[in-house]
């Protein structure tokens, strides 16, 4: 097979491998992660209103990390609807193919052999790398100009290395450390002897990257009134752990990733001082850029797609010393070389698999404990290693796109919205969201956004007194619903600053007393907008919104009748029918109109309440039971509950107030 062939092999499977991981179980391309739709909101509102801004009135110069991204994506919101396509699949489409693009660029570092297709077949075959680039996220993009600068930097072409660094500090503010890690390159580096004289950049080179961050910075300091961006506060000042996050995360990118465990062949060729000055290079670019990312902390996005820049580098250095041993006049090296070049790729596409048995080899039990965490997960999520936690983010933005959706129609369109996921809500309701992490937009009781590499920590209570229409407490349907203190202990302990701090839970909760809980339906779409479904979702209503259905219950004919009035929006409901007698004993109607005396029974489940203006809507009349034991009625009651609910009495299960008839 010559390099031509091999090369489209590489590219067809990544393109191939980003497809099939990024399937939303449709057969379809799965929608970008959350966090991208923050860059589309960004984009939307520059595009159609000439301001960029995350909610109007507010600054965006810091609501996302790569403006140059914000701007590939404003150009997909301006040239969608033109060619009648998705901005959403344009976005993705630019990152698979910088994707690709990255692997060219691999495959150009020793064009003359045939071995230098290593390191795109290890990229491709990189889980990571693969779910990087359908992501929606600027992550490929950077990983692109990355080393195609380090390849200009190796070729002594001094404006293309200019060029292509500056474009990385375009697209993410941390490509200026990466561009020193390179200075470090140009001023320690030294070739090889069997690798001759080589060119190097000029110095005058680097003007063009440290000149763009500075501008940059100069804009930012006229905008906000600060010089670095939210990642370098995030490394310059660590919440408490951090720094074992990383760690713990940087352990499990290598062992679930497998392709950073063989940099021991570089290490090995390094100490024997056969490796060439492309391997050396590309072992501490790699190394530099994972010590960067573990210094960040934990990412809160899957498949460790936080060190996929890194990748490149990585495959690059393995490459360099597997062609060094190859080289080798061992046929045992030359073969155990080749064995573990295969091996690592089979081990890598494993990362992909969702766990199971393969065929008659028992994996299922040993392939879960690979890629089980082992440290805590953001919040409201499992965030399991591989493939498993790419499914849970499809999931989960899938949700919040649906959530987006309903809130954008059925909501006040001056009403806020409160939430933890503010990209897909934001973008698709078009109302004003607050992110409760605040990395969005400072809040009121911040002097600047947060940054999105690391989980951040916020003032939860802080945040929940800014008094918001509505709050997306969860991003997936729990079955029972919430309490207040439920909702208070998960927001404390993931995602309050202070969670130690006395007297914070109460505060929350206090902060949580001005909210109802809801049920709404959330609808799901294709792209070309026919309908999938619906399913349940909760949000937390604002009371002062006084949108609470109001019930009336009394005897029409002989028979009980319970009528709904006054409701706004479409949710979701359970109608609890008591009957109380003489001796205050109660007992529940089912639909048949049987009474239950375990009180369990709900006379109508999977109600669907819409709003009916001024008109009341009947929703259930039959006629009364006789007493089971002779005994005398003495009042009817009704209430709402949301769905799940036990009828315990705890707060946020009933949706209306109780109404009541004597009988």
């Amino acid at each position: 097979m010559n390099r031509a062939i091999a090369l489209f092999v590489a590219l067809a499977m990544l393109l191939a491998h980003a497809l099939a991981i990024h399937d939303d179980g449709l057969g379809r391309l799965a929608f970008p992660y959350d966090q991208a739709y923050v860059a589309l909101r960004l984009a939307r509102n520059l595009v159609y209103d000439g301001q960029l801004t995350w909610n109007s009135g507010s600054p965006g110069f810091e609501s996302y990390p790569s403006m140059a991204w914000v701007f590939v994506c404003a150009a997909a919101e301006r040239i969608g609807p033109t060619v009648n396509l998705s901005t959403n699949l344009l976005v993705q489409s630019f990152g698979i193919s910088a994707a690709l693009g990255t692997l060219v660029v691999l495959s150009r570092f020793q064009a003359s052999r045939a071995a230098s297709l290593i390191a795109p077949l290890f990229l491709a075959a990189s889980g990571t790398f693969a779910a990087a680039a359908a992501s929606g996220l600027e992550i490929s993009l950077h990983a692109f100009f990355g080393v195609a600068a380090f390849f200009a930097m190796e070729r002594g072409r001094s404006v293309w290395f200019g060029g292509l660094a500056a474009a990385s500090v375009l697209v993410h503010p941390l490509g200026i450390l990466f561009v020193a890690a390179m200075a470090a390159v140009r001023a320690f580096g030294r070739p090889n002897d069997d690798e001759g004289a080589a060119r190097v950049v000029s110095w005058t080179s680097f003007g063009a990257p440290i000149g763009v961050f500075a501008v940059v910075a100069i804009l930012r300091r006229v905008s906000t009134g600060f010089v670095l961006p939210p990642d370098f506060d995030a490394l310059i000042h660590p919440l408490p752990g951090q720094w074992l996050d990383g760690v713990a995360s940087l352990r499990e990118f290598a062992f679930v990733g497998v392709t950073p465990l063989l940099l021991v062949f570089p290490a090995a060729r390094l100490v024997l001082g056969s490796l060439s000055r492309t391997g050396a290079h590309a072992v501490f670019l790699a190394i530099a850029w994972c010590g960067l990312t573990a210094l960040s902390g934990m990412s809160p996005l899957p498949f460790h797609v936080a060190f996929a820049p890194a990748l490149p580098f990585i495959c690059l250095a393995v490459q360099e010393g597997m062609i060094a041993a190859l080289d080798g006049v061992s046929t045992l090296r030359r073969r155990a070389t080749l064995f573990v070049f295969g091996c690592g790729l089979v081990a890598s596409v494993f990362a992909s698999r969702v766990p199971g048995d393969l065929g008659p080899l028992p994996l299922r039990i040993p392939h879960e404990a690979w890629i089980r965490p082992s440290a805590s997960a953001r919040f409201d999520c499992e965030q399991p290693l591989g493939r498993l936690g790419l499914v849970e983010e499809i999931e989960v933005a899938r949700t919040l796109r649906k959530a987006g959706i309903f809130l954008r129609d059925r909501a006040d369109p001056a009403a806020t919205v409160l939430t933890p996921w503010p990209g897909s809500i934001g973008y698709l309701s078009r109302l004003a969201v607050i992110d409760v992490l605040a990395r969005t937009e400072p809040s009121t009781f911040e002097d600047r956004t947060r940054s999105w590499c690391r989980r951040e920590r916020a003032d939860v209570a802080r945040a929940l007194e800014l008094d918001a229409d509505y709050v997306v407490p969860f991003a997936s349907m729990h079955r029972e619903p919430p309490t207040p203190k439920g909702v208070a202990v998960a927001w404390l302990e993931g995602m309050d600053e202070s969670p130690s701090e006395s007297g914070r839970l109460t505060r929350i909760e206090t902060a949580l007393e001005r909210y109802e809980l809801i049920t709404v339906p959330i609808e799901d779409y294709t792209r070309e907008g026919g309908s999938i479904g619906r399913e349940p979702f909760r949000l937390l209503r604002n009371t002062k919104l006084g949108a609470r259905p109001r019930l009336d219950v009394r005897i029409v004919g002989g028979d009980l009748r319970v009528g709904l009035q006054r409701t706004r929006m479409p949710q979701l409901a359970e109608l609890e029918l008591r009957l109380i007698d003489a001796d205050d004993r109660s007992f529940t109607l089912r639909p048949n109109g049987e009474l239950d005396a375990s009180c369990v029974a709900r006379a109508r489940i999977g109600l669907l309440l819409y709003d009916s203006g001024s008109r009341e809507v009947e929703l259930c009349r039959m006629a009364i039971p006789a007493h089971p034991s002779g005994g005398r009625w003495a009042s009817a009651t009704a209430r709402l509950l949301n769905p799940g609910s036990r009828g315990e009495g705890i707060e946020w299960e009933a949706v209306s107030d109780r109404a009541t008839t004597n009988l």
